[in-house]
């Protein structure tokens, strides 16, 4: 039934937007014989984990919002396209259609004042609307079956000034729009088999990686007291890369009038001496850090790069500052800001998923202020090795540690710095494995059982093949015979002796 649905939704999909596409023809057909047409130049394509193609103008925003199954569009001029598949448990006809796309509109803007509905065609209805200076069609066509009716909402609103001139923007948007499914999850490889890996450049420290990944990097020393530690590992099939620290990010210096008046302005360098050079730049929080960082160096190579989610991790600031304090010097002031991204590209065709955390931590004394990164871990997976990714990444992190030798001969290094890196390489892990991608497992969970609560079904299993199955849901026990019969009872009774019981899922 499940397949039955996409499968509704895919065609009415397509019959919805031939429709739309066609309208917004018809009202330029001059337009577009005095324009010669339409090219694809400065336009992009985005493929979203949620299981939707579109294309938009470069300079269009996309978002899909797992939770609601939405693909919500934002134009530079305050443009903004819906497009909302729904499942509605009862089949539709012309009146209670129209109180359906009532209700929905109302969610997608509800100070819109919408007037009365007016058909569309035979299984389409529309709403116009307006919200002070900004018009809105909201367009609601379905296909019923005797589960229920699968059915489209089109949300389309801009400004009233430039709304004419933006419907074949429009038009074209949904004719390239394609429903395409989750992103497959490919079959996981088995735990790898990991082994030590030790600094090759200094011995300075040592963790463990999987045995047969590439694996680069190691204590980069560019003067006395700038020393950058750095880790890549990338699996054999060449789908992830994980990293941590980056050779190529300098300390900073943040401006000032002394500085300044010196020739050092802002991008340019300067040295405090000992060999130490530092770019001078104003302070960036983890989160700004993280997100500029993917989408300058973690995308090269990629097409479509696309921030998902970002976000401040305070709750990071205080377990890491927390182990800090505890060594911390007198006068001095020290104050550390993470934050973490989320993101997806297209490499040689394959979807892309990312995720890095970064912290910067600014040091404050008198005259003078620095910083610079003390955190930066994450990974750049293909669709389907995330959680691959995830659980490779945190066994590095946790098994991270400095030699002891190498910290004792390190000149003004106090012999405790090995367990200030060590725990907050504990902690970083326990932050990672709270990451985005991680988070989407238990929201593809709760998206299962909702889809199930809908269509009146529910989940099964066969202990004895292991295949789950999909059943109407309305009875205690479930049984299956050998030629693949199911039979819902309401109690533990075997309905014959060639039944064996099925085990229901949460």
């Amino acid at each position: 039934m499940k397949q039955q649905i996409r499968w509704l939704l895919a065609v009415l999909g397509l019959t919805t937007i031939a429709w739309v596409s066609c309208q917004g023809d018809q009202s330029r057909s001059s337009e577009r014989k005095a324009g010669g047409g339409q090219t694809t130049r400065g336009w992009v394509a985005h493929d979203d984990p949620i299981g939707f193609s579109v294309e938009t103008p470069r300079e269009w925003t996309v978002r899909g919002d797992r939770a609601s199954g939405r693909a919500e569009l934002q134009g530079p001029g305050g443009e903004q396209l819906v497009v909302w598949p729904v499942f509605i448990p009862v089949s539709l006809e012309t009146t209670t259609a129209s109180a359906s796309l009532r209700k929905l509109a109302a969610k997608l803007w509800p100070d819109t004042q919408w007037e009365s509905p007016e058909p569309a065609g035979a299984a389409a209805i529309r709403l116009r609307g307006r919200a002070g200076n900004r018009v809105a069609t909201a367009l609601f066509t379905w296909i019923s079956s005797s589960k229920g009716s699968a059915a489209y909402v089109y949300g389309m609103t801009a400004p009233e000034a430039h709304y004419r001139q933006v419907e074949d923007t429009f038009a074209r948007i949904l004719q390239s729009f394609r429903i395409t499914g989750p992103p497959t999850q490919e079959k996981q490889p088995p735990a790898p088999n990991y082994i030590k890996w030790q600094d090759p450049r200094e011995n300075a420290f040592s963790l463990e990686v999987p045995g047969q990944w590439k694996v680069n990097g190691g204590l980069f020393r560019f003067a006395s007291v700038d020393t950058r530690p750095v880790i890549e590992a990338i699996s054999p099939d060449g789908k992830i890369r994980i990293s941590g620290g980056d050779a190529e990010i300098p300390p900073f210096t943040v401006p000032n009038p002394t500085l300044a008046m010196a020739g050092f302005r802002e991008g340019s360098w300067y040295s405090p001496g000992y060999g130490v050079n530092m770019m001078v730049r104003r302070y960036m929080p983890g989160k700004a850090f993280a997100q500029e960082y993917a989408m300058t160096k973690l995308t090269k190579g990629c097409a479509d790069a696309t921030i998902t989610e970002s976000r401040d991790r305070p709750d990071a600031v205080q377990a890491i500052n927390a182990i800090y304090s505890q060594y911390g010097n007198a006068g001095i002031v020290t104050n550390l800001t993470a934050g973490e991204v989320a993101f997806t590209c297209r490499k040689d065709s394959q979807l892309m998923q990312g995720y890095y955390l970064a912290g910067t931590q600014s040091t404050q004394g008198y005259g003078f202020a620095l910083w610079h990164v003390e955190i930066l871990y994450g990974y750049l997976a293909a669709s389907g090795q995330v959680a691959q990714a995830q659980s490779v990444l945190g066994h590095m992190l946790k098994t991270f540690q400095l030699n002891p030798q190498w910290v004792a001969m390190q000149q003004n290094i106090a012999a405790n710095t090995s367990q200030i890196v060590s725990r907050t390489s504990e902690e970083i892990s326990n932050i990672i494995s709270s990451s985005y991608w991680n988070r989407q497992g238990v929201m593809d969970e709760i998206s299962r059982r909702r889809s199930n609560a809908i269509l009146g079904v529910e989940d099964v299993t066969d202990p004895v093949t292991g295949r789950e199955i999909k059943v109407e849901s309305g009875s205690n026990y479930y049984w299956i015979d050998h030629r693949g019969i199911i039979v819902g009872t309401d109690t533990d009774t075997r309905p014959t002796i060639d039944f064996r019981g099925l085990t229901r899922l949460p």
